[in-house]
């Protein structure tokens, strides 16, 4: 019986041996020879060109050498591709990380390329030069009907590029051309032109081309914009076409400045178009820029967006608006999309925006249906813009519908609007809130009127009234140091924002609307700082909840 089993063994060993015969570890070094097998250090190829001409099967491995340089650019194609359970991996083998220096080349392209892993890798370009548009890492696709999936971008570096550092792209005349299952992590890009890490394809015509995408854990900086380019230039992370995704615990600052269309929009830090149920959560977008006098935001969900969520994430110091929400013209549907428990200090420190901006044409019906909750906005005498503010398309209307605005606190020095909204209408509900000009009355423009008092501003127009009574408030909130927040640099330590949680002694604690009962929204398990919400059964007003 023992010899049996043992048999049995010895045979599904075989099995298993039979089964991985065909995947190979394929190593590059720059003491290595083309002409050698590759599937060992000791008998290792030299260059990239003899990657390039090899065909890659599920489960292979191609390792560069840790420590070393490699002139040329990586291309792969629909017939490299691997599978969820055996992609192809690219990497580094021995010390450190192997570089990738590909000059005005894409550094790594795959087209059409499913299943494959890149990580512990630099990618390093020529600079931001006239010329062509090249790109760090860049997957593109232009099938129409199978969307390649598992793509995974895991701890590279990527700087140098004139185009964008990393990209997942589908074809953008195709109506459905995108990817399924991809996730960015760890990645650090910087010093390029256009575009940090960009998600895009597919134009709103028929349904959004890429599903189910993360990015996480990623710093992008210096991503300066190409000058003379036509359009936004210079944006930290973008994502559109996208149905499904997540971006978290990444930081974003100093990119834009050099976007200088004055006939376009220009770049925000993070931010999304055309997309659907995608969630924006514990970033840090600080000191973005742009050479426009437009955008240069830290956040924004733009045109087409239906159904995201922006929550837990700090903006300050931006050129323009902390979060942008804007509608533009010939954009699909934009509905459904929520704002919590996010905080912004002095933003808007160059152009019109301040702390939260809206913007809206008429196209697919406006903007509709926006949820503005339980969010900390200081403005300072830096600050161009209002605490929150609207404005007008070219005719000088803004089509914003049921536009809610709950539990927020708006705050800033004397002198400083709270509150800009230039077409009021009963579209825009405003209900207990905390308005506070510190050392003067506050400042309410509500189309051509000015107002000095929360009193005189619900008698004139009916905003802050709930149930027959009168809600919101102007008084201290006693933020514990507002206007002192600066930079964390680290998004897993945003809950260390100690300048915009409430002192005990707070008016606001126990003091919000109940809109999880009162208006059936969903507001998520906890506040910016990580306390479950609500406690004790009863909100707070702003972004934190007083444990």
């Amino acid at each position: 019986m023992k010899s049996i089993t043992i048999l049995i063994l010895a045979c599904f060993a075989a099995l298993l041996i039979g089964c991985n015969s065909n995947v190979h570890e394929y190593y590059v070094s720059n003491s290595g020879d083309d002409a050698a097998s590759g599937t060992s250090p000791g008998k290792a190829w030299k260059s990239i060109e003899k990657v390039n001409e090899t065909t890659f099967k599920p489960g292979d491995k191609i390792l560069f050498e840790g420590g070393e340089s490699f002139t040329g650019a990586l291309k792969f194609d629909i017939e490299d591709s691997g599978t969820p359970d055996n992609p192809v991996t690219v990497t580094s083998f021995g010390e450190g990380r192997a570089t990738i220096s590909s000059g005005s080349e894409t550094g790594l392209l795959a087209v059409n390329t499913s299943g494959m892993v890149v990580e512990e890798l630099n990618f390093i370009g020529a600079g931001v030069i006239d010329g062509e548009n090249f790109s760090g890492i860049h997957f593109y696709t232009d099938l129409d009907t199978v969307k390649p999936e598992f793509i995974r971008i895991n701890n590279v570096e990527v700087s140098g590029y004139r185009w964008d550092g990393i990209s997942i792209q589908g074809e953008r005349k195709k109506g459905s051309s995108g990817y399924r299952d991809v996730r960015i992590t760890h990645a650090v890009v910087r010093d390029g032109g256009d575009k940090g890490i960009a998600i895009g394809g597919t134009m709103p015509e028929g349904d959004w081309g890429h599903k189910d995408i993360y990015i996480g854990n990623c710093k992008v900086y210096n991503i300066r914009g190409i000058s003379g380019k036509s359009g936004h230039s210079g944006n930290g992370i973008i994502v559109s076409q996208l149905d499904g995704g997540v971006i978290e615990y990444c930081v974003v600052y100093n990119n834009g400045e050099f976007s200088d269309d004055m006939n376009s929009g220009g770049p925000i830090g993070i931010w999304a178009w055309d997309s659907r149920n995608v969630v924006f959560q514990f970033n840090e977008a600080y000191e973005n820029k742009t050479g426009n006098r437009a955008d240069g935001g830290g956040f924004d969900l733009d045109g087409g967006c239906v159904n995201c969520i922006m929550q837990y994430n700090y903006s300050h110091d931006n050129h323009g608006g902390g979060y942008g929400i804007y509608q533009y013209r010939g954009a699909r549907e934009f509905k459904g999309n929520i704002f919590r428990y996010n905080i912004s200090e002095n933003d808007g420190i160059t152009n019109k925006h301040g702390g939260i901006n809206l913007w809206s044409t008429n196209s697919s019906g406006g903007m509709q249906d926006t949820k503005i909750y339980n969010n900390t906005i200081y403005v300072s005498e830096n600050t161009v813009g209002a605490a929150i503010e609207d404005f007008p398309d070219v005719q000088g209307e803004c089509y914003i519908y049921n536009t809610q605005v709950y539990n927020n606190i708006f705050v800033g020095p004397p002198g400083k609007e709270l509150v800009k909204i230039l077409n009021p209408s009963e579209e825009w509900i405003f209900k207990n809130n905390c308005y506070y000009s510190y050392g003067d009355k506050i400042e309410i423009i509500w189309g051509d009127e000015i107002y000095s008092s929360l009193d005189e501003w619900r008698a004139a127009t009916g905003q802050e009234r709930h149930n027959d009574s009168d809600v919101g408030f102007e008084i201290d909130p006693e933020l514990a140091d507002p206007g002192n927040g600066g930079t964390i640099g680290d998004a897993h330590q945003l809950g260390t924002l100690g300048a915009y949680m409430l002192k005990q002694s707070s008016p606001l604690i126990d003091r919000g609307l109940d809109i999880k009962t009162e208006f059936g929204f969903d507001v998520g398990p906890r506040d910016y700082f990580g306390t479950p919400v609500p406690v004790n059964e009863k909100f707070d007003v702003g972004a934190a909840e007083n444990k």
